[in-house]
């Protein structure tokens, strides 16, 4: 906008205002005559003219009615303005440039009213003015500067990354995981998020907790057929890949990798044909002279035989390696405390996938760190993906209740190689993927450049949270909030005197190093279709609907001591036996 129409602009609203308050002033007056039966001064600007210089000449008959009647017209006038500009404000002006809440207005509560009903069979009579808050969809935050509420819908895929101690917990894993409609799939490395939703979650269905390396020192109460999952050559490489990508480098020569990998998808399905478990697996690759595998494949599987066959009849050195890597990319199986939870247990319930995915339960995929352990997260995370999608497609493409899969740390303790792939369709089968992680360089060292590059643009809301370090990162991000251009004023001296000029020049909205200084509890919003947005997060703690998580989660936490106390004095009195 040049200089010259700004004041046109300010011109017409000045001269507007003028015609508003007078017409205004004339039927508060009118109206103030007419209750005393007066007659009113007729509508004109010449009447206008001479209310301004004699009120009483013009409103003779009833002077002090008329203009109590223009005052009060007056103050309603003023007073819708004010509010009309308030309203056009919040909706169409951000003073920091990023986008105002027209922009953003399909992430509004209306709207996200509206898309939830769509999606949710349970919602399909309900009217979007009836849909309750936490039925509306992923909560978000609220749109600043306005403090509209933002919520994204249930086929949206989702990416946060924020640096440790920024809220990824408290502001986003709790409350999305709180409020899911359905199933719900959490991963963590920590039992705070366990420990906050486990007894809210269970008075809605049934809590599965696969806990290998004791975060919340989990009794075992379930079991998994792993095997299970190899009911098909596509199940059994899915099933491989998760323990290969712990073995994976980009150093290494991929051969070794690979041929453990085609014997590990070997193994794996003889053990399915033959109604073994996991346990065989581990026997039969602790020999490679062991042949039951092979003749099973050759009755079932001949041409996956014969190329497991070809991969492992080599020199003794090549086959003593492929069995050395395959048993390293499941060493974590070696531990009989992680063993039990993937063989059968008549003692305990199976979990089943495909139940989970129609169902109201919770599963809680908990381990320290990343490594071998880890696959068999990923692996439990994967068969749970695969059953909702087939179980989307059954109910007509999606789930009929969306399942929820908050992935926190999933770099580390979720590596599904494939997860960027999944991405592109996850949301459309009825599952919500949020994967968190701490930056951006984390994601690159999961899933590579390639991957993560694939799951940062299938993810349809992104959230950008405080302390940001990577200044490439950083300075990509400030090339995606957009530029606008500031008035920049300048003064010279010269012997005529000063003089003052105005240019108009372009800057990006936000730079880097604003970026990694945003405050604390607030976070850049990356939706497709719009403009970069800044959001408030929404703590559970701040919530009134969750103040229920604060004493649920002191009482979890309580348990959780005292368990992890027990086990330290069952070791300890173990050592000293000894």
């Amino acid at each position: 906008m040049t200089e010259n129409d700004r004041h046109w602009l300010v011109g017409g609203t000045l001269v507007g205002g003028a015609a508003l308050l007078s017409a205004a002033t004339w039927a508060g007056a009118a109206a103030g005559a007419a209750v005393t039966g007066a007659e009113a001064a007729p509508p004109s600007p010449l009447t206008v003219a001479r209310m301004v210089s004699d009120w009483d000449a013009v409103w003779a008959q009833s002077p002090t009615e008329s203009l109590a009647g223009a005052i009060t017209a007056n103050v309603l006038v003023l007073a819708a303005v004010i509010w009309g500009l308030r309203w056009g404000l919040r909706w169409f002006r951000n003073p920091a440039s990023l986008a105002g809440l027209h922009q953003v207005r399909e992430l509004t509560p209306k709207p996200a009213a509206r898309t939830a009903t769509r999606l949710r069979a349970s919602l399909k009579d309900v009217a979007p003015k009836d849909v309750a808050p936490a039925d509306r969809g992923v909560l978000l935050g609220d749109h600043l500067p306005s403090k509209v509420e933002l919520r994204g819908s249930d086929e949206d895929t989702y990416v946060a990354i924020m640096a440790p101690r920024a809220g990824k917990s408290t502001s986003l894993a709790i409350p999305v995981a709180e409020e899911a409609p359905g199933s719900l799939l959490m991963t963590s490395n920590k039992a705070d998020v366990y420990a906050a939703t486990l007894a809210s979650r269970s008075r809605l269905g049934q809590a599965w907790i696969l806990d290998t390396q004791g975060v919340a020192q989990a009794e075992r109460q379930m079991w998994w057929d792993m095997i299970a999952q190899a009911d098909t050559l596509e199940g059994a490489e899915r099933l491989a890949s998760h323990f290969v990508t712990q073995i994976t480098s980009e150093q290494a020569d991929p051969f070794w990798s690979q041929a453990a990998g085609d014997l590990l998808v070997g193994l794996f399905r003889a053990a399915w044909w033959e109604g073994g478990t996991v346990r065989d697996v581990m026997k039969w690759l602790a020999d490679p002279k062991e042949k039951a595998p092979l003749r099973v494949l050759y009755e079932r599987e001949p041409v996956l035989a014969e190329q497991v066959d070809s991969s492992i009849n080599i020199a003794e050195e090549t086959q003593s390696g492929i069995y050395q890597n395959a048993r390293t990319a499941v060493s974590a199986l070696r531990d009989e405390k992680v063993l039990a939870w993937v063989t059968p247990d008549r003692r305990h319930p199976r979990f089943d996938p495909e139940h989970f995915a129609t169902s109201k339960d919770t599963l809680y995929l908990l381990s320290k760190k990343g490594g071998p352990a880890s696959a068999v997260v990923a692996a439990l995370a994967d068969a749970v993906f695969t059953a909702g999608a087939e179980a989307g497609e059954r109910h007509g493409g999606r789930l009929p209740e969306p399942m929820r899969a908050v992935l926190d740390e999933a770099a580390n303790i979720c590596r599904i190689a494939d997860l960027p792939d999944l991405y592109s369709h996850l949301g459309s089968r009825g599952i919500t993927p949020f994967v968190i992680l701490q930056s951006y360089r984390q994601g690159v060292k999961a899933w590579g450049e390639v991957g993560m590059d694939a799951m940062w643009s299938a993810a349809t809301k992104k959230l950008i949270g405080v302390g940001l370090d990577d200044a490439k990162f950083a300075g990509d991000v400030s090339t995606l909030t957009g530029a606008h251009y500031v008035d920049r004023g300048s003064y010279s001296k010269s012997k005529e005197g000063y003089s003052r000029s105005v240019s108009e020049q372009r800057e990006q909205v936000l730079d880097p190093a604003e970026i990694r200084a945003m405050k604390k509890g607030t976070a850049l919003l990356l939706s497709t279709g719009m403009p970069v947005a800044q959001i408030a997060l929404r703590p559970w703690y701040a919530e009134k609907v969750m103040a229920h998580i604060g004493p649920q989660m002191r009482d979890e936490e309580a348990a959780i001591t005292k368990r992890a106390v027990a086990a330290y004095e069952e070791r300890k009195a173990a050592r000293h036996a000894r």
